[in-house]
């Protein structure tokens, strides 16, 4: 079976955007490149504290920069897809000081931490400085997380 190893999201800052992943997963970055292509794109590779294996990619087309800051503002969360990356955490306790350090850097918090029920568990949700939705979950049952 396939392990996910990444989860990409386009940026319109690459330093803003690993800043604040560097402290809201927290995390680190594992990889930098520059690319020649006619976007001149930026990627960084971040690797969530404990989670050796799985990356979440920032990528910034540099040339495009403008052009994405106005679509993430005009574009309404919901209406451009349900996409998100989503960790799953080992307490509440750990989900709640997720989104407390996410509330700390200015991350808009659209779900705080609610229990939805026995299958889904607690749910917590907050947008990067680019819009894209991170989320952490804690209690979430197996079938539910594979399904």
């Amino acid at each position: 079976m396939p392990i996910c190893d990444h989860v990409a999201f386009r940026v319109a800052d690459l330093d803003r955007s690993v800043a604040f992943y560097e402290r809201v997963l927290p995390g680190r970055v594992v990889s930098r490149k520059e690319s020649t292509d006619r976007w001149r794109t930026k990627i960084a590779w971040i690797e969530p504290d404990g989670q050796p294996g799985f990356t979440l990619v920032l990528i910034q087309p540099t040339r495009v920069r403008v052009l994405l800051r106005i679509l993430h503002a005009l574009t309404p969360r919901f209406a451009r897809s349900y996409e998100h990356a989503g960790f799953a955490c080992p307490s509440k306790e750990m989900l709640d000081e997720r989104v407390r350090v996410a509330e700390e850097v200015g991350a808009r918090v659209l779900v705080h931490p609610v229990f939805v029920d026995d299958e889904t568990g607690t749910v917590a949700e907050v947008l990067d400085p680019d819009g894209n939705p991170i989320e952490w979950t804690y209690g979430q049952s197996v079938r539910n997380a594979r399904s």
